[in-house]
């Protein structure tokens, strides 16, 4: 069995996910995927919180 991890190890990447969640809902899907893949945030994890809000963890926006 899988246990989900619901908060981020790593704050800097939990500051820029909540960042380009932030500017998701001011400037967009690409623009926040840019964001955070120029800031390093792994593919799968954008993938995650821009297409699966339910999936968020709970420091995440929502």
């Amino acid at each position: 069995m899988m246990i989900e991890r619901r908060t981020r190890p790593d704050r800097a990447k939990a500051l820029t996910v909540n960042a380009g969640l932030a500017l998701l809902e001011k400037d967009g899907r690409a623009a926040a995927a840019l964001f955070m893949e120029e800031a390093g945030v792994p593919l799968p994890v954008i993938a995650r919180v821009l297409s699966e809000p339910d999936k968020r963890r709970a420091a995440d926006l929502r």
